[in-house]
Order: C-alpha cells, then sequence, then structure tokens
C-alpha cells in the first residue's frame, strides 16, 4: 500500500485528486482545453431610487391656516382679558379713594348744617311748621315696579358678522 502511494503523489492523505490529471487506470491525461472563453457577464448598473418630492396637501395647509388662526385668536383674547382685568383694578383703586372723599365731603358737609340757621332762613321767607291737616300718608306696600328692556333685533349672521368685524378691529387696534 505504501508503493501504491508512492506512485500517486497527486493524493496526499485527505487531499483531494485531480480529476484532470490522473485517470481511473493511473495513466495521466491531458487537461482539456476550452475551444471558448466564456462570454463576459456585464452586471447590471444599480440605478438610484427616486427620490420623493415633497408636497403639502391643500387639506394640510387649509387646515393649518385655520388652526394658527385660532391660536392667534387665544392668544388675542388671552391679552384682552388681562388688560380687562388691569383695567377693572385700576377702577376699583379709583373708586376705593373716591368713596373716601365722598364721605370726607359728607362729614364736612354735615358739619356745616345748623338747623336753627336754617328755621330761622326758612321763617324770613314765610315758610312755617306744617299742621296736622296737612299731613298725607301713602300706602306703598306694593310690588309693583317697571322694567325696560332693550331688544335686540338683530338676525343671527347680523350678530356673527358683528362678533367678527369686532374682533377684527380689536386685533387691528392691538398692534397700532
Amino acid at each position: 500500500m505504501a508503493a501504491k502511494m508512492n506512485q500517486l503523489p497527486e493524493t496526499m492523505g485527505s487531499v483531494a485528486y485531480d480529476v484532470y490529471k490522473v485517470r481511473f487506470d493511473g495513466s495521466t491525461a491531458v487537461k482539456p482545453i476550452p475551444a471558448a472563453l466564456p462570454e463576459e457577464k456585464v452586471a447590471p448598473k444599480k440605478q438610484r431610487a427616486p427620490k420623493a418630492k415633497l408636497t403639502i396637501a391643500p387639506f394640510a395647509a387649509v387646515g393649518l391656516a385655520i388652526a394658527v388662526f385660532l391660536l392667534a385668536m387665544v392668544v388675542y383674547s388671552y391679552v384682552q382679558l388681562y388688560e380687562t382685568t388691569n383695567r377693572t383694578g385700576e377702577l376699583r383703586q379709583e373708586l376705593a379713594a373716591a368713596e373716601v372723599d365722598m364721605s370726607k365731603l359728607r362729614s364736612a358737609y354735615e358739619s356745616k348744617i345748623n338747623l336753627d340757621d336754617i328755621e330761622l332762613r326758612a321763617r324770613e321767607l314765610g315758610m312755617s311748621q306744617p299742621t296736622t291737616k296737612q299731613t298725607v300718608y301713602l300706602n306703598v306696600a306694593g310690588t309693583d315696579r317697571a322694567e325696560v328692556l332693550q331688544v335686540d333685533n338683530r338676525s343671527f349672521l347680523e350678530k356673527a358678522w358683528g362678533a367678527v368685524t369686532g374682533s377684527f378691529r380689536g386685533i387691528v387696534e392691538y398692534f397700532r
């Protein structure tokens, strides 16, 4: 067996046979030469994927515009509320100062009233105290009262249009 391995040096242990070099009968063979070279395969060119165009849907643009408008209206209403609250606080302070002045003036006025001087001046003008025959009593126990209501005869569309134009006027006045 060792002699047989010496005859076939092409097989070394676990190395595979070269089928073109050795035939099964032990004689050497010539490798066949191919008649023509195989055709060269051309790899296809890689095409770039088309880029997506960025477009904005018309409904999205309209919705965004409406959302921005509503946000501006909310901010504007908060600004108006803040200004009105400040103005209300200022007016309350003025009212409190006016009430203090009124109480001072009332006390000064009442301190100047002298009933004796008034009675003397009334007698000079020919006035006298009323007699019991001149006294008349009225009974006003009823709960009659009158209220005057102001009715707004404008239609819904007129009221809505007035509100919209009033809002725009307020926005214009705010930014002036």
